[in-house]
């Protein structure tokens, strides 16, 4: 137990290290990349650009204060939870993300249901039938969805369950029937990714001596690869698991812009076309602690279900 809070210690001044460091280099690429908040929001008002306009929307935003002092404030919020606040809403920045990381959950959490339920139903499948006519189709099919990119499965979807047949709706979120198309769009590419690894996973504890013993107590194969092999294979599978599950929480944008999900990632992509820099730093700080909090949480798992990680 000890190792595993000297572990636990050890990640959470690496995520503060981290995040300062992915914040300060959000920072510093925004000031260098091309475009003008204060002429962007003017445009999108209608207001009339002038001289006079920029440079009085400028100082409003704060634009016209030194990069240092700007930076040096910028640290100040972010370390006191004040992500400042928005350009285009005028509204905390803080609150604005919070209100959407239920809708991105939402999502993540069916994809990673897809995900699960696609590895584990094609992984045992094709272990289970190694050398049969199924096992071919599942390695075809793993191949095939692992290699298609989801933004083109996400139009696929909609072009034949939404437009073709009107099964189920392709924008927004309400109703359960909202969730499968971009559920399915997130998840299913990684669960066939995850079914050849699971595969490979089981048929390498399948050679192991115990299992070959418990052959020779008259134990079916099923029974073998569901009883005894699983629960061997799948800290290899868990681990990636949930570094996938991470990625799908921030790296969702592409699924949510194609359905309208109106998540982070979607609230991302205007904030990035809209140069609002406030809301871009906050997603930086809050998807950069999702994601390496999820990593410390799967590295502890680990650390408790395998004596091997605390022995190392």
């Amino acid at each position: 137990m000890k190792i595993v809070i000297r572990f636990g210690v050890e990640r959470i001044a690496q995520l503060v290290l981290i995040i300062f460091f992915v914040s300060s280099l959000t920072f510093w690429l925004l000031r260098l990349a091309p475009g003008d908040p204060a002429y962007l929001l003017l445009t999108a008002h209608n207001i009339p650009v002038s001289d006079e306009a920029l440079a009085d929307l400028r100082k409003e935003l704060g634009l016209t204060d030194s990069l240092g002092s700007q930076y040096m404030n910028w640290l100040q919020d972010a370390f006191t939870l004040q992500w400042g606040t928005s350009y285009v809403s005028k509204e905390p920045v803080a609150s604005e993300l919070l209100s959407r990381i239920p809708a991105t959950l939402e999502l993540a959490g069916a994809g990673l249901l897809v995900m699960v339920l696609v590895a584990f139903i094609m992984g045992g499948a094709t272990a289970l039938y190694s050398s049969g006519w199924l096992n071919r189709i599942g390695r075809g099919a793993a191949l095939l969805g692992s290699s298609v990119p989801s933004f083109w499965l996400g139009f696929l979807l909609i072009y034949v369950c939404s437009v073709q047949f009107g099964w189920l709706p392709s924008m927004g979120r309400g109703t359960a029937a909202h969730l499968i198309l971009p559920a399915l769009t997130l998840g299913l590419g990684l669960g066939n990714v995850y079914a050849r690894v699971l595969r490979s996973s089981l048929l390498e504890v399948m050679d192991q001596p115990f299992v070959q013993a418990a052959k020779a107590r008259g134990l079916s194969k099923r029974r073998i690869l569901f009883l005894h092999v699983f629960k061997h294979a799948l800290l290899p599978v868990v681990t990636m698991m949930g570094t996938s599950f991470a990625f799908m929480l921030g790296g969702s944008m592409i699924v949510e812009s194609i359905f309208s999900w109106p998540g982070l990632g979607n609230y991302m992509i205007e904030s990035i076309n809209k140069r609002d820099y406030p809301v871009i730093q906050g997603y930086v700080i809050l998807t950069s602690f999702l994601f390496v909090s999820i990593h410390i949480a799967v590295d502890l798992l680990s650390k408790l279900v395998d004596p091997r990680m605390r022995a190392r």
